[in-house]
């Protein structure tokens, strides 16, 4: 996990925005005579599930190794956020597989497209929230743990609101984020 704290902040931007939005292009760009209609289904959710996944691992090495390797025990304890960073991660690849499913009872034609609408209505909206929550936690505990870091004391939300709302805005933020990141690994 330390290779991404070490990492470059273009590095990460490439890997969490930049091969999305290609693969996103392609897909647009692309003439369906040259790719079968399945890449679009398949390559761009799945190009955003990696670019997600990426981040996801991003903030589990800023709260993890962060927080162990500067020692902020004494602060604050990270089980919450080591037990809610797992939930964006289920999400998404249940909300994955609940693509793949839909698309292949579409196309056995046993059910409309309203019926599939209606179910995810009542499985993944109240998944959604949970995924909110948890995820806007582990933003605050990144942007907490940063912050603790550089100053060595325990933070109130209003000194490091600056971190939070960077996070927030991740592939705009990681330009000021993680070149900090690396100067607290030095």
């Amino acid at each position: 996990m330390s290779f991404i704290l070490k990492a470059k902040a273009w590095h990460i931007f490439v890997a969490i925005f930049i091969f999305p939005f290609f693969v996103l292009i392609s897909g647009f760009v692309l003439p369906s005579y040259y790719v079968s209609t399945s890449y679009h289904f398949f390559s761009i959710p799945g190009s955003i599930v990696v670019s997600q996944l990426f981040f996801y691992l991003w903030l589990w090495a800023v709260g993890s190794k962060l927080h162990k390797r500067h020692n902020l025990n004494d602060f604050f304890n990270n089980r919450l956020f080591k037990s809610l960073i797992i939930i964006p991660v289920l999400v998404i690849i249940i909300i994955l597989g609940y693509w793949i499913w839909g698309a292949s009872i579409l196309s056995m034609g046993k059910f409309s497209m309203a019926n599939v609408l209606f179910a995810a209505l009542w499985v993944i909206m109240p998944i959604q929230f949970t995924l909110i929550i948890s995820k806007f936690y582990c933003f605050f505990f990144a942007a907490k743990v940063i912050k603790c870091s550089e100053l060595n004391k325990n933070v109130k939300f209003d000194e490091f609101i600056t971190e939070f709302i960077l996070i927030i805005v991740f592939p705009v933020g990681i330009w000021y984020l993680q070149p900090r990141i690396n100067k607290l690994l030095n």
